[in-house]
Parts: structure tokens; sequence; C-alpha cells
């Protein structure tokens, strides 16, 4: 079990995120007084094989989703020791626990046996996880301790048998696992570089899940991903959702190495940025969080997507934020992904409180990605896989998120963009 008292400085963590916010919308209100937008140098172009080779497609696969360090949940997805849940989103069944010394394990989800898988059922805390097949059984440390017939493999130590590793790391109340067995460590910190700092004020080790769902999509998994990467589409593809809000075609880009965070002013900043500073009004902590390479946290309060009636969350009991996470991850082929949603609520929220406010706030963004960007990501794909020979993407200089992220993705699998 966590202990807020000693993990966590809430105070230091709210007064964090004011600085953020503050300095987040000073940048964002220079933008809308200049009547411009973060840009790159200018517009890129980009080559289809991107989305649709099935050499690329495997590359990706290769280099990325199995090498890199990927997210598979946060802390109290498996608070407590035999908290578990199953990983298998990049290929291998992949288990991850919570150890007796409170510690995070990770193994293939697979008996040494006969290969059967050792854990179906994530629900049931316990200690011991017995194979349903032939009924071995293995402690939270992968070992195994119980093996019926044990006559039957003389000459085998059970020392030598047990459950293979996965690299696994947990920082900032983020879970990691690298999806190739192995005994090496994950250099997390490396991997976050500057980025760590921004995420780690948030408090998402004491994040409590609340929905979780997945959704599929006819696309190429980083045309999914692109949807969430610039704010040029609101009035267009939003205009009774996000578009009601947040301005179109301007936003605030900040890098951190691989990954980025995006700030989109609301309609009012129009009006806000023309006054001196100290009429603004105060803004929460939020925006669109970008980690290299397939996850996005969109940090959100909850009543700017709140249905007409939906209470308000207290504010004696810290930020009324919403975690929402996506992770983006390839299917069967180039034009096929899916994303896991997810969406947490604040640590400090009562655990009795009511969580209809975080459910409606997941709908509401499921809703929007499912019958708006999803949609036109399927019909783009579709003209991609049969666009002429010399048919280029072309990512404006206003989408200078998008620009970035291709060239990473390229680089890493070596096919380099021009």
């Amino acid at each position: 079990m966590l202990d807020e008292d000693t993990r966590f400085d809430w105070a230091e963590s709210a007064e964090r995120q004011r600085d953020v916010a503050r300095d987040m919308q000073r940048k964002m209100n220079d933008l809308v007084r200049t009547g411009t937008t973060a840009r790159e140098a200018g517009p890129m172009r980009n080559d289809p094989a991107a989305y649709t080779d099935p050499k690329w497609f495997e590359a990706e696969k290769r280099e990325i989703f199995r090498k890199m360090p990927m997210l598979v949940g946060l802390t109290r997805d498996i608070e407590n020791p035999g908290d578990k849940m199953l990983f298998d989103a990049v290929g291998p069944s992949i288990l991850i626990l919570r150890k007796k010394d409170g510690t995070v394990g990770a193994y293939l989800n697979m008996c040494p046996h006969r290969a059967a898988k050792v854990v179906i059922d994530c629900s049931r805390n316990s200690s011991r996880m017995t194979c349903p097949f032939h009924g071995w059984t293995f402690d939270l440390e992968g070992k195994l301790i119980g093996l019926p017939g044990k006559e039957g493999f003389e000459g085998i130590e059970r020392e030598e048998i047990g459950l293979i590793k996965v690299p696994v790391a947990e920082r900032h109340g983020m879970i990691f696992v690298i999806a190739t067995p192995g005994d090496q460590e994950i250099d997390i910190d490396a991997h976050l570089g500057d980025f760590g700092p921004e995420l780690a004020h948030l408090g998402l080790e004491h994040a409590k899940p609340v929905r979780k769902s997945r959704l599929d999509v006819d696309a190429n998994w980083k045309y999914a991903l692109d949807t969430y990467g610039e704010g040029y589409h609101f009035s267009t593809l939003h205009p009774t959702s996000i578009g009601l809000s947040a301005m179109t075609d301007v936003m605030l880009y900040q890098g951190f190495g691989p990954h980025h965070r995006l700030g989109f002013p609301h309609v009012s900043a129009a009006e806000e940025a023309q006054k001196p500073e100290s009429e603004w009004a105060e803004k929460p902590y939020g925006g669109i969080h970008m980690m290299f390479p397939n996850t996005i946290f969109n940090i959100s309060t909850l009543e700017r997507y709140a249905a007409d009636g939906v209470p308000t969350i207290g504010d004696n009991k810290g930020p009324d934020h919403a975690f929402g996470i996506y992770r983006m991850f390839p299917g069967d082929e180039p034009g096929k992904a899916f994303t896991m949603m997810a969406t947490y609520r604040t640590g400090r929220i009562d655990d009795g409180e009511d969580t209809t406010p975080w459910e409606q706030f997941h709908d509401f963004i499921e809703n929007v990605v499912r019958t708006e960007d999803y949609s036109v990501s399927k019909d783009g794909q579709s003209n991609l896989e049969h666009a002429p020979a010399d048919y280029r993407m072309i990512y404006g200089s206003n989408e200078i998120s998008l620009q970035r992220f291709h060239r990473q993705i390229a680089s890493r699998i070596g096919r380099p963009i021009d």
C-alpha cells in the first residue's frame, strides 16, 4: 500500500502546477495576441509508405514496440502485493505484478512446461500463480514452488525452472516494460529525459483507475496518433465538441527530446490576451502530453467536458484533474491499429467519492475520438493505400509536433525522412 504522506508532497505539486500553468498561459496568450501558432521552419512531405508499407510496419514493431519502454499502467493499477495485470498489446503476453517487497516484477505469461498462460484472470489477489494446464505453481518472484508429478521430471532442478523475466521499471507512478525477455534494467530516466520532471509533479503514483476501454481503428497507428498532435482541425472536424471550447490553429508546443507538451488556448483567450496579466483568471494545469513513442496524456479539468448537472469536484481535495491516458498500438497489418484508453482520477479524491464525472469524461473523449477523429483516419488510410506513386503527404509548419514525431520514428527504424 502506498504511503501518501511520505511519497508525495501535494503542496509542492500544486505550486509547481500553478507555475507551469501560468507559464503556458502566458505563452499561449502571446500566440493569440500575435495571431500565430507554434511553427516548424516550413512544411514537410512524407511518403505514404510510412502508413502503408509492410516492411516499414514490421520495422516499427521490431525496433520500437519490442525494444523501447512501453507504458503498461500506473502504480495503483497494481497497488498491493499480489496484484497483477496483463499486457499483450505488442505481441507476447506479459504478466506484471506487485511483489511482496513492493517492487514490480514482469514475466512472460508462459509456463516453462508447455507454454500455457499461467494467469488468465487478474481480479484475484494472490501470492501464488498456478498454471491451469498442469498445476505448476509459481510465487511472485517467478520461482517454481509447486510441481505436481515431480518424479516425471527427474534430473531437472526446480531452481532452474521459472517464469521468464521481462525488463520492468516504475517511475513517477508509471510502469514500463520492454517486451523482449531479459534481465537487463530499463534506464527509464534516460528514456524520459527532461520530460520526467514535467510528469513527476502530477502525482500519477496516486492516480486511481476509473474506466478503461479499447478502441479499434482501420488506420495505421501513427495516423491515429497524429490526430492528437494539432489543433488545426478543431473548427472543421470538432465544431460541436472540442471546437466549441478550444481555439483553432493556435497551439503551444514544448519539446522535451522525443516527447512534447501541447497547449490549446480556450476561446476566452481571445479577450483575455488583450488584458494585462494582472487581470487574467488563474487557469488549472492541463494540456496534451505525448510520451514517445505511443502514449498521450490528456490532463484536463472535469468541468470543461462535463455535461449539464455534473457535480463540481470539491476544491478542498486537491486538483480536480482527470488523467486520460491513450496508448496507440499497431494491429495485425499496416492499416489496422487500436487504442487502449484509460481514465484516472487524482489521488486526493476520497475513495468513496462518486466517479460519475470521470466516467462521463472518459465516454465523452472516446465518443469524439471514435466518431470524429478515427472516422477521418479510416478514410485517409484507405486513400493512402491507393495513392499514386508520386503522392506525398504534407505536414504544415503549424503541425510541428507531427513533423518531429515522424522524423523520430523514421530515424529509429533506419528510414530517415529527407
